[in-house]
């Protein structure tokens, strides 16, 4: 990860239309930009709409204030708007595809078939939760986003999204135990 100095010497030379600069802020932020959208949409979505986020943050590089808040929040706030807008303008989805594909875990099959089991449950109990707990926990716990970040993101204080958390947390638990899953929460918040 670039050092915050690096970023915002790159939206500089970006908001004088190097696109060069642009390709190095790509680069930095389009893994985690294509998680946060990918745990939001159906994953044949997933790529389009992190090519928008992309398009609209280069359209609208500008209006980005350095200093007012960190380029990261800028750009997962355009994440979220645009994942907002494209559920305004399509039908729900019920169910998210099961597949994701996590380059860091060891290739032995049974290690590919636990990550895809806990993949393919978690992915099922977070799309049953409302909208905003999905963002809250995707954000803090799979993007590994500080609090003050995500309330960025989120256009929350500090002290909303820490009940927002909690309360996310809490009905994700009950999902779980729903599907007959009751460690999950002790073991979640022990790898983090």
């Amino acid at each position: 990860m670039s050092s915050e100095k690096d970023i915002q010497h790159w939206v500089a030379l970006c908001q004088n239309g190097d696109q060069d600069a642009f390709g190095h802020l790509y680069d930095q932020f389009v893994d985690s930009i294509y998680r946060y959208v990918y745990f939001r949409v159906r994953q044949t979505e997933a790529e389009d709409l992190t090519e928008a986020v992309f398009v609209k943050a280069w359209e609208n590089i500008t209006q980005y204030k350095q200093g007012q808040f960190r380029f990261s929040s800028w750009l997962f706030r355009i994440a979220h708007n645009v994942v907002v807008d494209h559920y305004r303008t399509s039908r729900p989805v019920e169910e998210l595809v099961e597949e994701y594909k996590d380059e860091r875990t060891d290739r032995h099959p049974i290690s590919q078939t636990e990550v895809k089991l806990t993949h393919s449950m978690l992915r099922g109990s977070i799309a049953e939760l409302k909208q905003v707990y999905q963002h809250v926990l995707v954000l803090k716990f799979f993007d590994d986003f500080s609090n003050t970040e995500v309330a960025e993101i989120l256009g929350k204080s500090e002290g909303s999204l820490r009940i927002l958390q909690f309360r996310a947390l809490r009905a994700l638990k009950k999902v779980l135990q729903n599907r007959g899953i009751d460690a999950f929460e002790a073991d979640f918040h022990r790898n983090k």
